[in-house]
């Protein structure tokens, strides 16, 4: 910058001293100062305001302006066609067969025939019968005889109307055991004398509502009744009526039940007839997030004469804390528990010639619980009650030095305190899989111990289907914590004390292989642990039991 300021006032005197007659020469001895350097100034930019003098927001209509536009085709080569609508496809109808027959024979001497027969598919009406046999004659070393056998036969319909539905089943199941827990020699009583036979006939005729509107009354009705009898001298009918209506009203719902049952107990000693009238008037409240449910249980007893009324709070209440993955819920309630043979019998057909038959009075019930979906396939749910129960029944083993041991019923008063929960697996028609837990604390009043009453269970069942041929099956079944009583036999006196019997386990395996649709093979392992266990007292099992056979469709 220096260089070129210096070089135009060179420039500059020159041409001053040519103008002024500056001859040819020397330039002279001018002295020349240089104040300051040069310095450029630019001056500011400005804008030019200028207003529009004209009113540009009125439009003015010029009506000699027309605008002609040819409506001229274009021709083109381009040709369409229509293009078929997509055709969504149905799920498949499953096909229907009339029924199947399944027949198969294991170790210790079991044959297995199951026949059923059903109406196809029908708006009108369905209807169908079924049979099954199964028993078994392998002896068990050192004890009785351990045969037994069972037959059901059974039919059923029903008709469907417009607004309600008429259906109707009649049953016939005959059972048959023998009393096998003596470790005399089993010559000593022949079959026919440790024989207990029970026959037990059940029909049932119900009415029930098909209304589509939500507005419209919702009932329900039926006529139950059951002969049950068995070949040592007992006999019992009971004829129970029921009916329940609801209506809904927006978010609420009322609904009332009523039944009576009744009937005739007869054994070797006595006879005796005995009732119950039930009346349940119940208001439920439906939100988005809670449930809640109030109302009473009213319950009347008439028991060989006695008469009894009692009212029974049914109060629940649940609460969504996550949509449909997360429930809580709690209840308060209580129920008068009817007892009798018949239901006696399925739990332990080893029972004598006199059962006492006492209802329980579950005086009050507190519950509550939570079903946790922990992802998309896993659900888990939990439990704790508390129960207050009068004359809760307890089996009771006897001893007859000259008969086998049958069983009894003893009556307590219980505090019960019961946690259990679960967890259950399911990936669509693949696998499944569930176990449970459950913990039982008896608080008896009279008995020492809570007789044949597992402290602790625990259950697993599951299933995996490999390509829709080959179907596995596990089921497993552990029970621990459970007494009995044992008996002591010194010259002529008998003694009896508490025993606790061993925990059992009983574990299966199946697999069914699916040769076609019609025809399908079958092999079930029970007690493949081979562990003789005693679920009562004396009544060993068999340590290992094995099944084949064939299933057919038609």
């Amino acid at each position: 910058m220096k260089k070129i300021s210096l070089l135009l006032l060179l420039f500059t005197s020159v041409a001053l001293h040519a103008q002024t007659g500056g001859g040819k020469g020397n330039l002279g001895n001018e002295d020349i100062n240089i104040v300051k350097e040069y310095t450029p100034v630019l001056n500011d930019a400005f804008k030019i305001n200028i207003q529009p003098d004209q009113d540009t927001s009125k439009f003015i209509a010029l009506g000699w302006l027309k605008y002609n536009v040819d409506d001229k085709p274009m021709n083109s080569a381009f040709n369409t066609r229509p293009i078929k609508p997509v055709r969504i496809k149905d799920d498949a109808i499953r096909k229907l067969y009339h029924g199947f027959v399944k027949a198969g024979y294991g170790l210790e001497n079991m044959p297995l025939l199951d026949v059923s027969f059903n109406s196809l598919r029908s708006k009108n009406f369905d209807a169908g019968f079924r049979f099954k046999h199964l028993s078994a004659s392998g002896k068990i070393k050192n004890y009785g005889h351990p045969g037994m056998s069972n037959n059901d036969l059974g039919v059923f319909g029903t008709r469907y109307f417009d607004k309600f539905k008429l259906g109707a089943n009649l049953d016939f199941n005959r059972n048959l055991v023998h009393f096998y827990g003596f470790q005399s020699p089993p010559e000593l009583f022949s079959k026919s004398e440790t024989k207990h036979s029970m026959n037990d006939l059940h029909g049932r005729v119900f009415l029930s509502s098909l209304n589509k509107s939500k507005d419209d009354w919702q009932y329900s009705t039926a006529l139950d009744f059951y002969n049950f009898s068995d070949n040592r001298k007992a006999n019992e009918t009971n004829v129970k009526f029921e009916a329940e209506g609801s209506k809904l009203m927006n978010n609420a719902m009322f609904s009332m039940y009523a039944s009576f049952e009744g009937g005739e107990i007869k054994q070797e000693l006595f006879n005796f007839n005995r009732s119950i009238f039930r009346l349940r008037p119940k208001f439920v409240l439906r939100e988005n997030l809670y449930t809640l449910e109030a109302g009473a249980n009213l319950a009347f007893e008439t028991n060989n004469g006695k008469n009894d009324l009692r009212i029974y709070p049914q109060v629940r209440g649940e609460y969504q804390i996550i949509d449909d993955a997360f429930k809580v819920y709690g209840e308060v309630s209580g129920d008068l528990q009817r007892n009798d043979l018949r239901s006696f019998s399925r739990e332990n057909p080893f029972f004598g010639t006199f059962v006492p038959l006492v209802n329980t009075n579950r005086k009050l019930s507190i519950i509550g619980g939570a079903n946790i979906k922990l992802e998309h396939d896993l659900m888990f749910a939990g439990e704790a009650s508390y129960s207050r129960l009068r004359n809760l029944p307890f089996f009771i083993n006897g001893y007859d030095s000259l008969y086998p041991v049958t069983f009894s019923t003893v009556y307590d008063q219980v505090n019960l305190l019961r946690i259990k929960g679960s967890l259950e697996y399911k990936q669509a028609e693949k696998v499944t899989a569930a176990i449970s837990a459950e913990y039982n604390n008896y608080k008896t009043d009279q008995l020492k111990e809570a007789l044949y009453a597992p402290t602790f269970r625990f259950g697993f069942n599951g299933h995996y289907n490999i390509a829709d041929k080959i179907y596995l099956k596990a089921d497993l079944i552990y029970n621990a914590g459970i007494n009995g009583i044992a008996y002591t036999k010194s010259d002529s006196l008998v003694t009896s004390s508490s025993k606790e019997l061993k925990g059992w386990l009983d574990a299966s395996l199946g697999v069914d292989y699916r040769y076609s649709k019609v025809l399908s093979i079958f092999v079930q392992l029970n007690n493949v642990a081979f562990a003789q266990y005693f679920r009562w007292y004396e009544y060993p099992s068999y340590r290992f039991l094995g099944m084949a056979g064939l299933t057919y469709s038609f």
